[in-house]
């Protein structure tokens, strides 16, 4: 198991208090003119978690309560199970393992869709603070101790993922559209109608899910990466906010070789505190960050004017001038450890700027449409912020 995040100590929560107006997506705190921070009444906490990962209720290899403590032990806040066409009620497993402001299940479920063109096709969407199973289109296929649906010919898997992801909406749940290079199954038209705020995997920890996209040889079925799929939507006028996830399976002493172990890419969310609400609220929000390995200790977006409130309420803390700023934790040693490298990146995927160092920032155009982060560090782990968006997005 790779040595991510010194897992005991950074990956707990830290405590974030801004100090004008600061805007940080969906919640407002405040900064000095000098950029100092400075405590407020309303203190923002950070919390890893994990959104998609399989017990022996569907085709995992370990039961709930020990895959549940696995995720606890390894320095975890908040846990999704979301096994296919199963909820694993979340109660008893927070009777046993929940603490207050220290570990939360959550329920949740894998929508299995296959195409009826190729069965193996895949139209995964997670379902993440689940109600009540929902059955994925067309008619019931059952595969080993999954259970899914195949779409009825001529019906193509853009209409199923507007399906599915309806059917979560519906029932209040949050939509997670899941490795979309998996079997080179989805082509980005087919993600064109998913609604905003419709959550995109664009890290999967499994090592057959193809990341990172490929080209076949041919050029009628080049793919982009998952974070490619991503640059697309949101250049598209979308609001799509980008997760890493485990997809773990197996959580035996093999795991690492099969392929399939936990603890490779989560999120890290920022709340006031450790419940079902305010975890939700804050996902909902997109006031999160995706990692596989790379801690954070602030995102933020300081306005124009710092010192002064905003020359119109209807104008965005991201208009011209604005500068977006990145914390990054250096960890135990800053000398010797890890060098960084964040790259900005807009429209179309276009690199906006770069940036070396532990507090890289971009000052705002006005014209960018979205600006997001993509930081790596010399281990190659990765972290990607949630876009800030510079058109009329800013104000949805």
């Amino acid at each position: 198991m790779r040595d991510t995040l010194d897992l005991k100590s950074q990956s707990m929560k830290r405590s974030v208090a801004a100090s004008v107006s600061l805007l940080f997506l969906g919640f407002v705190s405040t900064i000095t003119a000098a950029g100092a921070a400075e405590p407020t009444a309303a203190r923002l906490n950070w919390y890893r978690g994990n959104t998609h990962t399989h017990t022996i209720n569907s085709d995992g290899n370990t039961s709930p309560d020990v895959v549940a403590r696995w995720y606890k032990e390894h320095g975890y806040q908040f846990l999704f199970i979301t096994d296919h066409e199963f909820i694993t009620d979340p109660a008893p497993l927070n009777a046993l393992l929940g603490a207050t402001e220290r570990f939360l299940l959550l329920p949740g479920q894998e929508i299995t869709q296959w195409s009826a063109e190729k069965t193996h096709d895949a139209a995964h969407v997670n379902s993440l603070f689940a109600r009540k199973v929902i059955f994925p289109v067309g008619t019931r296929k059952c595969s080993g101790s999954g259970c899914g649906a195949i779409a009825d010919a001529n019906v193509p898997l853009a209409t199923t993922f507007k399906a599915n992801i309806n059917a979560v909406r519906e029932q209040g749940a949050i939509p997670q559209v899941n490795h979309p290079n998996y079997h080179w199954s989805v082509k980005p038209e087919d993600l064109y109608d998913i609604p905003d705020h419709t959550l995109l995997e664009i890290w999967n920890g499994l090592d057959i899910i193809n990341n990172l996209g490929g080209d076949s040889g041919c050029s009628c079925d080049s793919r982009p990466s998952a974070e490619g799929y991503w640059d697309i939507l949101l250049s598209r006028g979308k609001i799509i906010y980008g997760v890493g996830s485990d997809d773990a399976h197996d959580f035996s002493a093999t795991a690492e070789s099969s392929g399939e172990s936990s603890g490779k890419a989560w999120v890290v969310v920022r709340a006031p505190e450790l419940t079902p609400g305010t975890i939700e609220a804050a996902i909902r929000a997109g006031n999160f960050y995706a990692s596989t390995g790379i801690t954070l200790d602030d995102v933020a977006v300081i306005p124009a004017k710092a010192g002064t409130q905003l020359e119109k309420p209807t104008q965005p803390a991201t208009a011209a001038g604005a500068v977006l700023r990145i914390t990054i934790n250096p960890g135990r040693d800053p000398e010797r450890g890890p060098r960084y490298l964040t790259r900005f990146i807009g429209n179309n995927g276009a690199t906006l700027a770069q940036s070396p160092g532990l507090e890289p920032t971009y000052t705002i155009k006005g014209n960018e449409g979205y600006v997001r982060a993509s930081i790596t560090d010399s281990n190659g782990r990765r972290a990607w912020t949630q876009p800030i968006f510079t058109d009329a997005r800013a104000r949805q």
